[in-house]
């Protein structure tokens, strides 16, 4: 299968052991989903997740979503940057941890998801939540 993160987009309060149950009752919208890319996975780990890889959700607030949009933008316009601002990550079954062509097209893809949250979420009425498998 290999590693999938989602973002949904929540009501304000959202219940977390609900939408852990059964996310497609409880979320209104899925605003993004990435497949392999650990280097995003891997900042989710450490800025959200307290270092925990354990595939549950966890809140995304304005704050640490506008840091991690401002590290892809900042990585994808200064290649060499990559391996400092967002490393990958290795391990099994979730994607490169080269910094190749396929990085930088998966962080372009991410990058696109992520400006289009950044340009129509809005933070006051609804939770954005980070969820991740492999």
């Amino acid at each position: 299968m290999g590693l999938e993160s989602v973002l949904y987009k929540c009501e304000k309060g959202v219940d977390l052991k609900q939408l852990r149950l059964k996310p497609w009752a409880v979320a209104s919208e899925v605003m993004g989903r990435f497949k392999k890319t650990n280097q995003i996975h891997r900042w989710f780990l450490e800025n959200i997740q307290n270092g925990i890889d354990d595939s549950r959700f966890y809140l995304v607030d304005e704050y640490q979503f506008k840091k991690l949009y401002k590290l892809c933008t900042t990585v994808d316009s200064n290649h060499d940057r990559a391996e400092e601002l967002l490393p990958t990550l290795k391990g099994f079954d979730i994607g490169s941890a080269k910094y190749d062509e396929v990085y930088f097209e998966n962080l372009s893809k991410v990058l696109i998801i992520l400006g289009h949250i950044n340009n129509t979420f809005d933070f006051e009425k609804n939770d954005l939540v980070y969820s991740s498998s492999h």
